[in-house]
């Protein structure tokens, strides 16, 4: 099930879930303006959670369940998606933790960083893997990223939805980007196993994670702490996100793109994570809590950063990413 979330400019500015079906947005809320209460527990869950995302997706199949039998007795055009409704970020995170769980990833940004900030031993790294025919060592991950999926913590606080524009502060001159598959989750868990933390995620979207390179090479390199001013500024996601069941079972298959003004970029798909997404999250509630409304976010696809392919943004660029069987994002860079 894909889902996004309006406001209905009906003079309230009242806010509501859609859903898509053969094609069209209904609308949660005037679907039940137009259909009468039945007095059923699972028309006032609907009711309950028609603009709250994540409580939506808690009682997900109730709730599909009393759409499917509403949908069959309406007349859907008069509750479908009009053109003076706005959409708006599905939720806000409560926390944000973004991982790292492609190899490739670690290694061609590990490359790309070398090229765009240490300009002078680029040429010995290009020399060493053209020779060797392999990955200059300091580039590979440390033995840590293949025990445990690592992640930083990042500003929720600072999201965006689709057709925002994205404000890169003053001290970045190195702009980029990263392609992420996002995790909504909706179950609290503690100590998960693989299965239970899969279980918890009850929706996947699109997520942009935006870098200041040159701020992150220093951060990093003078303590290892961070990243903190170089990501801390804005990261995006999509308004439409969709159910597990219309991912996990494609996942590996999947496939990604990265437009800059227009032109394609880049292409990549979903088959390298050194860690499942499963392993992923299940990692994240070892020993802590983790709780219904979160966010959490794959790491860069393999090669769907500038880092890896080359084209940094500039100021006044436009970017879109797409996913297939999400859909695509657009923002606006200044």
């Amino acid at each position: 099930m894909k889902i996004k979330k309006l406001i209905i400019n009906d003079g309230k500015n009242d806010k509501s879930l859609a859903f898509l079906h053969d094609g069209h947005w209904v609308v949660i809320k005037k679907l039940l303006e137009i259909t009468p209460n039945d007095g059923s527990k699972e028309y006032s869950s609907l009711a309950e959670t028609a603009d709250d995302l994540i409580a939506f997706l808690q009682r997900l199949s109730e709730n599909r369940n009393k759409l499917d039998s509403l949908i069959t007795k309406t007349d859907i055009s008069k509750c479908t998606q009009t053109g003076d409704m706005q959409e708006v970020m599905p939720f806000s995170p409560r926390f944000y933790r973004d991982f790292m769980l492609s190899e490739r990833h670690v290694i061609n940004s590990s490359r790309g960083m070398v090229r765009f900030t240490m300009k002078n031993l680029f040429p010995i790294v290009r020399a060493y893997e053209a020779v060797f025919r392999r990955p200059f060592p300091a580039l590979k991950p440390k033995k840590a990223f293949y025990e445990n999926p690592i992640y930083y913590k990042g500003n929720i606080l600072s999201f965006f939805g689709d057709g925002e524009t994205i404000t890169y502060p003053k001290y970045a001159t190195l702009l980029d980007y990263e392609l992420e598959l996002g995790m909504i989750i909706t179950k609290d868990i503690f100590n998960a196993t693989e299965q239970e933390a899969l279980d918890s995620i009850g929706a996947f979207c699109i997520f942009n994670d935006f870098s200041a390179r040159n701020v992150q090479y220093h951060e990093m390199k003078s303590t290892g702490f961070g990243p903190c001013k170089s990501k801390d500024f804005a990261n995006a996601i999509s308004n439409v996100v969709v159910t597990p069941d219309e991912i996990l079972p494609y996942l590996t298959d999947i496939k990604t793109r990265v437009f800059i003004n227009g032109k394609l970029i880049v292409t990549g798909q979903m088959n390298e994570f050194t860690h499942s997404i499963g392993r992923a999250v299940s990692y994240a509630s070892e020993g802590e809590r983790v709780y219904a409304g979160e966010f959490m976010a794959t790491g860069t696809i393999p090669n769907c950063c500038g880092m890896e392919n080359g084209h940094l943004l500039e100021r006044g660029d436009t970017i879109r990413l797409e996913i297939d069987r999400i859909g695509e994002m657009t923002n606006k860079v200044v």
